[in-house]
């Protein structure tokens, strides 16, 4: 069994390395080379699939290394194909020093291109609690779709191409929704700090009334004009509710 496990780690280590680990005895070069292409072709065909920009930026070269790399220095702890994705934005956020060759953005970028796969195989919404669909979020407690990640990043990663790589951050961060809705589409918008805030306030108080989350909203921050605040959220709560991140009012 020793034995063994030695020649099955010696093999495991060429797939992964095959430039600086040795062939295992009694393996033909042309056998090995199969499972070395194999094993490489899998991985990268997932993560080509959740990260198409991150792979555009990079180019042919830069990307293969760090795909090389990932292959050869993380430890998956998912036997789950569709998990791979996720183990690479770990491999991202755990590398120190970040490599120079690398844009900073690449972490923030790399989450957003993943969140997609995420939602699209969620099943948050199994299970939802009582709601009326047609309730108005305004008057009622608005029930926050479950299959839907409010995020905020340094740099924005909804422009970010291979003709738009900023060196720096810019001062503002940039704040984005993401769903699916009804038709199992992932939908992606642009919000302000005032709507991420009040999106964020109705996650975590589903015990509010819009009205009473847009009241909170204008103490928070301190509005100067709370009434044009009002206005501008209750269009805001009812487009949330026609495009399904709201999905009607709790019972």
């Amino acid at each position: 069994m020793t034995d063994w496990r030695q020649y099955q780690g010696a093999f495991t280590a060429r797939i992964r390395d095959p430039d600086r680990q040795d062939r295992p005895s009694g393996v033909p070069a042309r056998r090995m080379r199969v499972y070395e292409r194999l094993v490489y072709a899998n991985l990268e065909g997932f993560l080509l699939a959740a990260f198409p920009v991150s792979r555009r930026i990079l180019g042919a070269r830069r990307w293969h290394r760090l795909v090389r790399a990932f292959l050869q220095q993380h430890a998956c702890r998912t036997p789950l194909f569709r998990q791979i994705p996720e183990e690479f934005l770990q491999y991202l956020r755990a590398m120190q020093p970040w490599p120079g060759e690398l844009p900073p953005f690449l972490p923030e970028l790399a989450h957003y291109e993943w969140v997609e796969l995420a939602l699209d195989t969620s099943d948050q919404d199994n299970g939802l609690p009582r709601h009326d669909p047609q309730g108005d979020p305004c008057v009622g407690r608005p029930l926050v779709n479950p299959v839907l990640q409010l995020l905020a990043y340094r740099w924005p990663v909804h422009r970010l191409s291979p003709r738009f790589q900023p060196a720096a951050p810019p001062a503002d961060a940039t704040f984005l929704v993401v769903w699916r809705n009804q038709e199992l589409a992932i939908r992606f918008s642009l919000l302000s700090p005032a709507a991420a805030r009040l999106l964020e306030l109705l996650q975590a108080r589903p015990d509010f009334s819009g009205g009473l989350a847009l009241d909170t909203l204008a103490q928070i921050l301190a509005h100067p004009d709370p009434v044009a605040l009002g206005r501008y959220g209750r269009t805001l709560l009812m487009d949330w509710h026609r495009d399904g991140i709201l999905l009607g009012t709790r019972s």
